[in-house]
């Protein structure tokens, strides 16, 4: 599991941090390549994220990391969908500030309506532009 850099001396945001100083980002995917791409980005831009290769890792790391506050999770992907991620982490970590924003490929509206009843603040259609994710963690009130 990933893990990128991160200088706590300057915010990734303009006008500065809304995220919890500096509190890693949590990305899930089950396409390596994939993730890589995001994980590699997103340090570029100075956040620190952890990754997950599906639904059942994230819980594990949202168990050893409570200062992860912000999970960007794809939707589709075996032993446990973003959907179920959703699910157990807002029961499991009840008392926590978690925020979720939810990638697909398939964009479908009953995928997207099922997100959002979830729990899910934003979803974002792959192929992923940076900057759409960097608005929507800045849009994120944590």
């Amino acid at each position: 599991m990933g893990m990128t850099a991160f200088s706590p001396q300057a915010s990734p945001f303009p006008g500065g941090a809304r995220v919890k100083a500096a509190s890693p980002l949590l990305i899930v995917d089950d396409e390596p390549e994939y993730l890589d791409e995001v994980l590699e980005a997103l340090a570029f831009e100075g956040f620190t994220a952890f990754s997950a290769a599906n639904g059942l890792a994230a819980v594990e790391m949202l168990r050893h990391h409570p200062d992860i506050h912000v999970v960007v999770t794809d939707i589709r992907m075996p032993e446990m969908d973003g959907i179920a991620l959703i699910q157990a982490a807002r029961s499991e970590f009840d008392g926590r500030d978690l925020q979720f924003i939810v990638v697909t490929g398939h964009g479908s509206k009953i995928d997207v309506d099922r997100a959002k009843a979830a729990g899910a603040r934003e979803c974002l259609s792959k192929p992923l532009a940076v900057e759409a994710l960097q608005r929507a963690i800045r849009s994120l009130p944590v």
